[in-house]
């Protein structure tokens, strides 16, 4: 079993033409962002709590995840930033509070982002790649969604002529070049390093964490084939279109 930190505190200033409050509880049909999110890790019975750090409106958000705990049947904690931390800075700060353990395993993710990570192989994994010195395992995807359209050309003379155009094409990224999800799986040694993140600023994992972590070899990698990322606007609507129950098959496939 692993414990779970799932950062729900940010606002939607970039959703704002189709929703205004809190991220995490923007809809998708009758359900928020944080539903399909918690949805997944709940139903692999292998987290045993759930951290939230919390800012915008958390009395708002933790109303909600008070109310939709019993529905998934799981233990809850809370961390609320006093002012901007950060996500690296949260977690120092939930450390020492006492809510998060640097004992203990955490994945950590965020409401917008949708992963379709199979937990239990994922955790398989760990065990081999903590026997090899690695303390960090970043959750990345094989393809990813380009912001634009994709066009290729051929120059002809003086001529430039498009052969071939793509609005937006899912595309591999070069070789061994992998994106981002946003989920990572953090073993004992690597919350330890959350205990030297200031708090005088806000500070990030891929900041302030990771980067160090990497030069010393200690991150290992799990690949997804793709991941779903809310960011902007046309994310969101995009996510609309696709509506819930496709939302939910592919994060259960």
């Amino acid at each position: 079993m692993i414990k779970s930190i799932i950062h729900a505190g940010g606002e939607s200033t970039r959703l704002r033409e189709f929703f205004s409050g809190p991220k995490a509880l923007a809809p998708i049909g009758e359900y928020p962002l944080l539903w399909f999110h918690l949805q997944q890790l709940a139903k692999s019975k292998l987290v045993s709590n759930y951290v939230f750090t919390l800012r915008h409106q958390h009395e708002v958000v933790r109303k909600y995840i008070d109310e939709v705990k019993n529905e998934f049947d799981i233990s809850v904690s809370y961390v609320v930033e006093p002012t901007p931390l950060g996500r690296a800075g949260v977690v120092r700060y939930g450390i020492e509070k006492g809510v998060i353990s640097t004992e203990g395993t955490y994945l950590m993710s965020h409401p917008d982002d949708f992963i379709p990570v199979n937990l239990k192989r994922l955790l398989e994994y760990a065990k081999d790649v903590e026997k090899k010195g690695k303390c960090v395992i970043m959750i990345m995807a094989r393809y990813t969604m380009n912001p634009f359209g994709v066009g290729i050309a051929k120059r002809e003379g003086e001529l430039l002529e498009l052969k071939h155009f793509k609005e937006k094409p899912e595309l591999p990224l070069i070789d061994d070049h992998y994106a981002n999800t946003g989920m990572m799986l953090f073993m004992p040694e690597a919350m330890k390093e959350f205990e030297n993140v200031p708090l005088d600023k806000p500070t990030h994992p891929e900041h302030d964490v990771i980067p160090k972590l990497t030069k010393e070899g200690k991150v290992a990698v799990f690949l997804v084939d793709r991941w779903i990322s809310v960011n902007y606007a046309s994310d969101y609507k995009n996510v609309l279109q696709m509506g819930s129950k496709k939302l939910l098959e592919f994060l259960n496939a």
